[in-house]
């Protein structure tokens, strides 16, 4: 059962001992009761970058060796004769706040580590979780790998992908159907992409994809494997679901750091799809004021040069000009109780409006995505820290009747 952490929110963690890795289904054990501390972090570091592997530390007291991997008391296999402390089962971890129950990670313990501190007197496992992007890595379209919930490894596993001209979303969905990986969440995608490279590790061709698309792909709180096209933010910047600062109705953050650097800047971008000739957008003025700052893609899934041009001329227009960038945005949830529905609710792409309060008293307002989120709990001392690092909201680049007006508005692409 979850156990409390303060008055107004409870924690579960949990691990499926008893299902493989793969299988659609998980039979969860709780081991709250165990848990002393975790701290996770998921994202990217900018909206230029790539997604990594998300990963999890969580640590759980040992004095009865129940996670110890050599004990048969607590979680054994007696019908196989071998611990049910195994690596990469999945682990979750939930919290619930106002009757309702969030997800804040969900991965593959890496290892079930034992330390034993005070010659003996105290036992601890730091298990190190990982994310769905590890196993995504480890097999390849065409080779040896997890098939269909059977997790097993060996020269006879193969993956299972038939390959056409199709739709993004629907060749994600093929990937992962074929590795069998079933936690999906998958938006329609606007482009079409070609066949590729069956040698290409199942996490690299995915990424593929969500370079053809200009889109996302990322592993959710949840577990799912998220993939959303190239408007989703564009379609989604209309309301802001958490308003931050200081001032009266705000939720309230403890620090901001942010930067305006040229590194974010990106205004000639040289596209060149598979069998196509390189594709060439370019902001003049962009270039007038700040010198060239090239992105160079090749190799690129697209199935035109029309398809290839119009995402180089969407990524220009979203980055042409620097804007203000939010590196880590830091809450203690616990300072005002409204914070806890968005440190728990609020994932990655989410739409959020933070305002600053400067010390000379004027407020400076940054309309954002989440790109990063980190927990850093101590359930035996009670606090929280809750961070977040964002980038600007594509709100350069518009689609008719779906984004704002504004000065520097652009029609993006067609």
């Amino acid at each position: 059962m979850s156990v409390p952490f303060d008055s107004n929110v409870n924690i579960t963690v949990e691990i499926a001992f008893d299902s493989n890795p793969l299988d659609s289904s998980q039979t969860w054990t709780d081991v709250s009761a165990y848990l002393r501390s975790f701290e996770t972090s998921r994202g990217r570091i900018s909206n230029l970058a790539q997604f990594q592997t998300g990963t999890a530390t969580v640590t759980l007291d040992n004095r009865d060796n129940r996670f110890s991997p050599n004990q048969t008391t607590y979680y054994y296999d007696a019908v196989n004769l071998r611990s049910k402390i195994q690596p990469l089962k999945r682990l979750r971890i939930r919290a619930e706040y106002n009757s309702v129950t969030y997800d804040l990670f969900h991965g593959f313990v890496e290892s079930f580590p034992v330390q034993y501190a005070g010659q003996g007197y105290d036992a601890s496992t730091k298990l190190r979780v990982v994310d769905a992007f590890k196993l995504f890595f480890n097999a390849t379209l065409d080779g040896i790998g997890w098939q269909l919930g059977i997790a097993k490894l060996g020269s006879t596993t193969r993956l299972t992908l038939s390959q056409a001209q199709e739709l993004s979303s629907v060749r994600v969905k093929n990937i992962l159907d074929s590795f069998g990986y079933s936690n999906q969440a998958i938006s329609t995608g606007q482009l079409q992409v070609q066949t590729q490279p069956e040698t290409d590790d199942v996490l690299t061709a995915l990424r593929k994809v969500e370079t053809a698309e200009n889109g996302t792909f990322f592993i959710a709180a949840n577990g799912n494997a998220t993939f959303r096209d190239r408007n989703y933010r564009l379609e989604n910047t209309l309301n802001p679901l958490a308003v931050f600062g200081q001032g009266v109705g705000e939720l309230p953050y403890v620090d901001l750091v942010s930067s305006y650097d040229d590194n974010k800047i990106v205004n000639t971008v040289q596209r060149t799809r598979t069998g196509g000739s390189t594709q060439i957008a370019i902001d003049s003025d962009s270039v007038e004021r700040f010198g060239t700052n090239v992105l160079t893609e090749s190799g690129t899934l697209n199935v035109s040069d029309v398809d290839a041009l119009s995402i180089a001329s969407q990524k220009v227009v979203a980055n042409s000009i620097p804007e203000t960038t939010i590196e880590a945005l830091s809450f203690a949830p616990q300072q005002d109780v409204n914070l806890w529905e968005k440190a728990l609710g609020l994932d990655i792409g989410s739409y959020v409006e933070t305002n600053v309060t400067t010390p000379s008293s004027t407020t400076e307002t940054y309309e954002l995505f989440i790109e990063r989120i980190k927990h850093k709990v101590d359930a035996r001392n009670k606090t929280w820290n809750w961070n977040i690092g964002l980038s600007p909201a594509e709100t350069g680049a518009w689609i008719l009747g779906v984004n704002k007006l504004g000065i520097d508005t652009n029609l993006s692409y067609t």
